[in-house]
């Protein structure tokens, strides 16, 4: 398998990971009392404010890598 292949594969679950995540503590973050009871106190306010600052830039790099590789592949196939 070629690495554009597996790259196909791993970054949308990446990317779907990391959003599931993000939201998961910014809602920990508003609604901290639901999300610490949820999660048997191991998601605390504190922890869900530190992962979610945490969470942006590997978000931002994902979401950016998912919408351009596609133009990449292509652009790769052509030469």
């Amino acid at each position: 398998m070629r690495a554009w292949d597996i790259a196909k594969k791993v970054i949308p679950w990446l990317l779907l990971v990391v959003m599931a995540l993000y939201i998961l503590t910014g809602f920990g973050i508003t609604q901290f009392r639901t999300v610490e009871a949820m999660t048997f106190g191991l998601l605390t306010k504190n922890l869900s404010f530190k992962m979610h600052n945490a969470l942006t830039i590997p978000f931002a790099v994902l979401l950016v890598v998912h919408i351009v590789m596609p133009y990449v592949i292509r652009k790769s196939k052509k030469t």
